[in-house]
């Protein structure tokens, strides 16, 4: 279940954090979100395999991901493999940006994501939640809701 919050500063945005035991989670996780969404995957991926992601990937741009910021251990890979299942030919103003921040701090990354994140074009009307999710983390989670909703 994922935890709501209205950006006041961009009154379009509505912030939602939440925690995942496992990547498989990922589906009943983006229950009553909007058709599009930028997503903050944190994640210690060096024990989860290519196939894991690569099935995250297509799930995630099969439900409308706009954007993916990934941080933590091994997050260059999770970048990789995700990219590899976006369509080579990706509609003009519908490019579905991606960012990995392996040398930032969880708190420079969320930083990043809350600020500096902005979808194509293509996708902004319909693209309105900016997600923010933790795997198997819970001190990451507390981290995360408080930079991102007890901040609103």
């Amino acid at each position: 279940m994922l935890e709501m919050q209205r950006d006041m500063e961009h009154p379009k945005r509505r912030f939602c954090v939440g925690g995942l035991s496992s990547l498989k989670n990922v589906k009943s996780a983006l229950d009553g979100v909007s058709k599009h969404f930028c997503l903050f995957l944190a994640i210690d991926a060096t024990s989860v395999t290519d196939g894991e992601i690569r099935e995250t990937a297509k799930l995630l741009l099969e439900r409308g991901i706009a954007y993916l910021c990934v941080w933590g251990p091994d997050c260059e890979r999770v970048h990789d493999q995700f990219d590899l299942e976006r369509m080579p030919d990706e509609p003009k103003g519908q490019i579905v940006m991606t960012t990995w921040h392996s040398k930032e701090s969880l708190s420079e990354a969320l930083w990043f994501f809350a600020n500096c994140v902005e979808q194509d074009h293509g996708f902004e009307a319909l693209c309105t939640d900016w997600i923010a999710l933790n795997v198997s983390n819970d001190s990451w989670g507390q981290r995360i809701r408080a930079a991102l909703i007890e901040r609103l």
